[in-house]
């Protein structure tokens, strides 16, 4: 795993990055929130890695990349599309 910022939006942009490219790389798994937490915190009991992946989730589905329902977690369409483009 990545070495993690520490100022807040990069903090954010850094889990963002991380759960979308974790989420995409698995396709077509559908994740239950708890699974990313322990997958892609370092420390899941730790509660800013925890709460950074959690707010990940939350950004990338209020934008359209990720669809949740309860606790499961997929790609949506639009990302799936863009997946390939460099951006």
């Amino acid at each position: 795993m990545h070495d993690q910022p520490t100022a807040g939006s990069q903090q954010d942009d850094y889990y963002e990055r991380m759960v979308l490219r974790h989420v995409l790389g698995e396709r077509p798994t559908i994740y239950r929130l708890c699974d990313l937490v322990r997958e892609l915190a370092k420390d899941p009991e730790d509660f800013s890695q925890k709460d950074g992946v959690e707010r990940a989730v939350r950004e990338l589905t209020k934008v359209g990349l990720l669809h949740r329902q309860c606790e499961c977690v997929l790609p949506t369409p639009a990302a799936v599309y863009v997946q390939g483009w460099e951006l």
